[in-house]
């Protein structure tokens, strides 16, 4: 295993708080609801599911439960996601939008009642959310959306000033009623609660297939009347053909100290600009700067850590680099989560993925709709949600682009040259290598220990790149990531990386 400071380096600032253990399942066993991922997704949907009457809830956990994306988001509980509004009605009708905006409003109304409730002690704190625009033609775009969302019965305004941020405006649209909180507190305190309250949890413990109701592991078989796939990326995809409708983008974060508290949250209207928010971590302010998105596996050659601390001394003069980390998140190609039965597998298998950056109220809102599918067969807002929507207007554009990308990252990784042998890697420099007259991947560390694998992910067989800022190998057609001795860190992937090189 690659040394500890090595798997530490970029560790989220949310991290310090660490959420309770669990046991590996043994053997097999039978629940009302099987919640596959245990991530805020799995979580908040069990806890529904049990404030309304379901008892018997078993939660499947590939690795360490909160060890995934919830740990590393910006934690921004808002229905403003992005300029989403204006978009959904001219794609999909005013009643597309409509189910959009009531189930996210109501998902932020939620996180409020459960912290009362639960007496949950997270730094949850009110706060305006803007999305801005420093061009003529953007604070065009932001004003339209503003008005949509008024129309959607969003508390939303326009304005051109925004006076927190270390720069001018030219508009932004305003969310009044939003909020922020740290996400692990809330999370590991939740999970508490469950466990507490009678909800079966198991780590370590991955699906690896679905038969009809029953989710396989290597440690037993778990039969559910109901089962929710909440992993953060769907375990079984090829069914429907998921691994086509959703893309896995990164971005980076820093938290930064000695820069001004700010009031409320702010993010570039643009998919690449930049994010900002406050938080208190350890009893400290600090702020947080997002910045950066691109399909995994893609700008391998770019720093961009060293991009984001370039902007934050340029934005925060003296500043300094608390921790530093990236996120990864699943898009879907019309940017609306999916949410809903998974019909493929029959009418009591669900699906809740694809959250687009807006993980804390998609995992909200598919709790909510899920219950209901689930209790009651319907939902008001689920519609526009459903993994079986057929309005491609919105998709068309985006899908047929992945697909030419996935197809010349394909074929170009099979016909890639290695760089060299194994004997001209540098300690800490990684790649594809020529080794006995193969190619291999190989990183060798700071110690001089050669880490060779095969470079084909083991979901769909596309080769690998190697992320030289990370220190892991990335698929760049479907957002699979291994570390360098090959162990899964992101699926779809749920097999390791084949070792190759030198005993």
């Amino acid at each position: 295993m690659i040394e500890k400071m090595e798997e530490n380096r970029f560790q989220s600032c949310w991290q310090t708080v660490a959420p309770p253990e669990f046991p590996k399942l043994t053997g097999d066993c039978n629940a009302d609801a099987v919640i596959v991922g245990g991530g805020l997704c799995g979580l908040l949907c069990a806890y529904e599911l049990q404030r309304r009457g379901v008892r018997d809830i078993v939660i499947l956990e590939a690795g360490r439960v909160l060890h995934g994306t919830t740990a590393r988001t910006t934690a921004k509980i808002t229905s403003q996601h992005g300029l989403i509004y204006s978009s959904l009605e001219k794609g999909m009708g005013t009643r597309a939008a409509w189910q959009y905006a009531k189930a996210n409003e109501e998902a932020v109304s939620r996180f409020a009642q459960i912290v009362q409730t639960e007496k949950i002690d997270c730094d949850f704190v009110p706060c305006d959310a803007y999305v801005y625009s420093c061009t003529p033609e953007g604070a065009q775009r932001v004003k339209e959306e503003a008005e949509t969302a008024r129309r959607l019965s969003i508390d939303a305004s326009f304005t051109d000033k925004c006076g927190e941020l270390p720069f001018p405006v030219r508009g932004a649209v305003r969310f009044s009623g939003q909020a922020r909180f740290h996400p692990m507190k809330f999370a590991c305190r939740l999970a508490e609660i469950l466990r507490d309250r009678g909800v079966k949890i198991y780590e370590n413990t991955p699906a690896v297939a679905l038969d009809d109701n029953m989710v396989l592991t290597g440690a037993g078989h778990v039969y559910g009347k109901s089962v929710l796939i909440c992993s953060h990326y769907p375990f079984t995809n090829l069914r429907g053909f998921y691994f086509t409708r959703i893309v896995q983008n990164r971005s980076y974060l820093a938290a930064l100290k000695g820069a001004p508290e700010l009031s409320g949250m702010y993010l570039d209207c643009e998919e690449a600009g930049l994010s900002f928010r406050s938080a208190r971590v350890n009893g400290e302010t600090v702020l947080l700067l997002g910045w950066g998105s691109h399909k995994t596996g893609h700008e391998t050659d770019v720093s961009h850590y060293g991009k984001l601390e370039e902007e934050a001394q340029k934005l925060y003069p003296g500043c300094s680099v608390e921790s530093r980390w990236s996120a990864q998140d699943c898009m879907t190609n019309d940017h609306i989560p999916i949410i809903g039965r998974y019909r493929q597998f029959g009418d009591r298998v669900y699906l809740a993925t694809g959250f687009n950056k807006w993980g804390m109220t998609g995992s909200m809102a598919a709790a909510g709709i899920l219950t209901d599918l689930i209790l009651s067969g319907k939902s008001e807002v689920a519609d526009v949600f459903s993994p079986g929507r057929s309005d491609f207007r919105l998709q068309a554009g985006r899908f047929f682009q992945e697909a030419a990308d996935t197809a010349a990252n394909f074929f170009h990784g099979y016909t890639e040259i290695p760089k060299g042998g194994v004997a001209q890697l540098k300690n800490g420099e990684g790649g594809i290598v020529e080794f006995e007259g193969a190619k291999i991947g190989a990183y060798r560390d700071a110690d001089g220990e050669l880490h060779g694998v095969k470079t084909v992910c083991t979901h769909m067989r596309c080769p690998l790149k190697w992320n030289p800022e990370e220190k892991t190998w990335d698929c760049p057609c479907h957002g699979s990531r291994f570390d360098a001795d090959g162990n899964i860190l992101e699926n779809p992937a749920f097999l390791p990386l084949e070792k190759r090189g030198p005993d």
